[in-house]
């Protein structure tokens, strides 16, 4: 499995991306600057950035600063962040100049005044009790009942502790004595800001991610400080962002929906946007080869994605490659070749499918899924293929939990299933209408139905759907069995042996379908059984079983995901004679 976090290392050819964008800060004659990096969740803003930072020269005459505005939301003011974080920056680059160290300290004052500011502004009430502006948050109740005269005498007690501290609070923040202004403070920081730099000799670069998972006024609060204080020569800015949630940002904070007065701010506060590339199916493919290679061996994947990369960027002259060449790069490769060929199939599916579209985070957790869902079989002993379980995982990921309950229902109890599962023009039933459920996704199903490996009824997809049980609906209701199938399960909850004339007869005397309901009961009366013990139902359900194919893979597929070591020795040897499950 893979970790679900940014990478350092380039899997989908964002690198001539990252390397337009270190050229622009590089250039003092565009500086300064602001970037936009813009793409939806998990399209990989992230990795772009870190592959910006990787990408600038090592000597170069700059300083990298990373924010991270989620971070700061909710635990302090976003402008004043934003600021002592390059502040901090600059004290720790004037250390050794001591002229410069005395700016980059005032620069930090100024921060500490810019940050009281905004925690006395919030809130206008009565200083009454003493107590300064936007200070009152943890007795803000209690003040709303001293003022309604139904305060009691603990709350006006609560109002003057808050009040006290809020006191000591801003007089370690601001002088009392100095007289301070914001516009006067704006402007002297700046004027600190762009001298500090100059004599530095040096060009800030700031990173700032993560800006549209914050709350409309975190976000334009953040953009409106680069643009009102940090906005200076010799500053380059690279925002990440989901353009359309910073648009809705800005409609939401100034409460104005009108489009060209959104576009112009955006267009204010970004000089050059860019947009993560649009992943293709080639793209998906290299992606899916290399998180495959950095499992199976982590010392190829350089060499690996240097292929790979080489492949994608003279993709448009016809370069491409294959997983024939990948695998004979790597040492002792084992299963690799395998899963690279189901790479090759999922890829153009993954990059078109409506719910997917490409998005490498959304592919790394579905193959993330896929891969837990193998472990599990394994450890259960059940033989259940890689490429089925991921066919399987794609449905669900692009439908509805409604539309997958109807697959995984039609597999547990439909003999003829693969008349849904295979394109129409494969079969039995050229013209079979989709069930209701299906039916506003039938585009995608159509395509999902020719994915390899087709359901073709080679394939027993009852262990898969087991594995996949989280989502899958049960069986039958068996609230509604006939009195009939009640009898059965208890008769066959009882019998004690396999070859018990009176158990056949309850068997032959029911329909087809109350055959199946009570074997879906006798097997969920078993899932919680002691299988170190005597099992009340297995005997009854190998007699289900016996004649019926249908239930026979049904009672397979849970009995192979049961472990042999501690189950009673009579109980398996009868399962292996039923060939229930394999003789080790």
């Amino acid at each position: 499995m893979w970790r679900d976090s940014e990478s350092d290392q380039d899997f989908l050819n964002f690198t001539e991306v990252a390397d337009q964008i270190v050229a622009l800060t590089q250039n003092a004659n565009m500086l300064p600057m602001s970037i936009g990096m813009f793409g939806t969740w998990g399209t990989g803003k992230s990795t772009v950035l870190r592959l910006v930072e990787n990408r600038l020269p090592k000597k170069g005459k700059h300083a990298v600063i990373k924010f991270d505005a989620w971070l700061y939301q909710g635990f302090d003011d976003a402008r004043a962040a934003l600021m002592e974080v390059v502040s901090t920056k600059l004290l720790e680059l004037s250390k050794d100049n001591k002229t410069l160290l005395q700016k980059a300290n005032d620069l930090a004052g100024r921060v500490n005044y810019f940050r009281a500011l905004g925690l006395a502004a919030d809130v206008g009430v009565s200083l009454a009790f003493g107590i300064p502006p936007g200070f009152i948050s943890r007795g803000i109740n209690a003040l709303s009942l001293v003022a309604r005269g139904e305060g009691t005498t603990d709350d006006i007690n609560a109002v003057k502790k808050d009040a006290k501290e809020a006191v000591h609070t801003l007089g370690g923040l601001l002088k009392p004595a100095e007289k301070k202004t914001p516009p006067k403070e704006i402007e002297a920081f700046r004027k600190e800001f762009g001298e500090l730099l100059e004599g530095l000799d040096t060009t800030l670069i700031l990173f700032i991610d993560n800006l549209d998972r914050c709350l409309p006024d975190v976000a334009i609060a953040t953009l409106e400080a680069v643009r009102l204080f940090l906005f200076m020569p010799r500053t380059a800015f690279i925002i990440a962002a989901d353009e359309d949630m910073i648009r809705h940002s800005v409609a939401k904070h100034f409460n104005d929906p009108q489009a060209s007065h959104v576009r112009d701010y955006l267009d204010k506060v970004i000089q050059v946007p860019m947009r993560v590339p649009q992943v293709s199916a080639e793209d998906l493919r290299a992606y899916m080869y290399s998180l495959y290679v950095s499992l199976a061996s982590p010392e190829s994947l350089t060499a690996v994605q240097e292929r790979l990369l080489n492949a994608l960027q003279g993709w448009w002259s016809g370069k491409t490659f294959t997983k024939e060449e990948i695998v004979k790069m790597i040492p002792n490769s084992g299963d690799l070749i395998d899963r690279l060929a189901i790479a090759d199939r999922l890829a153009p599916t993954l990059a078109s499918a409506p719910q997917i579209q490409g998005n490498p985070r959304i592919v790394k957790r579905l193959m993330n899924a896929i891969s837990l869902r193998q472990q599990i079989a394994k450890g259960r002993g059940m033989n259940v293929d890689l490429a089925t379980l991921a066919k399987l995982a794609v449905f669900e990921r692009c439908t509805s939990e409604d539309a997958t309950r109807t697959l995984y229902g039609l597999v547990m109890e439909d003999a003829e299933s693969q008349s849904y599962l295979l394109p129409p023009s494969e079969s039995k039933k050229k013209a079979m209408e989709l069930p209701e459920t299906w039916k506003k996704f039938e585009p995608f199903i159509r395509d999902w139905q020719r994915m390899e490996p087709l359901f073709d009824g080679k394939i027993d997809l009852k262990p898969a759907v087991f594995l996949s049980r989280d989502v899958m609906a049960p069986a039958v209701t068996h609230r509604g069995l006939s009195p009939a199938a009640q009898e059965a399960v208890a008769a066959l909850t009882k019998v004690a042996s396999v070859n018990s004339p009176a158990a056949q007869k309850v068997v032959t005397s029911l329909s087809a379908p109350e055959r199946a309901a009570v074997m879906s009961q006798l097997i969920d009366n078993m899932r919680q059984a002691d299988w170190a013990k005597h099992v009340d139902g297995i005997h009854g359900a190998l007699i289900l079983a016996k004649d019926d194919p249908t239930l026979s893979a049904e009672l397979k597929a849970f009995v192979s995901g049961l472990s042999q070591k501690s189950m009673d020795k009579g109980i398996l040897f009868l399962l292996k004679n039923a060939e229930m499950v394999e003789t080790k």
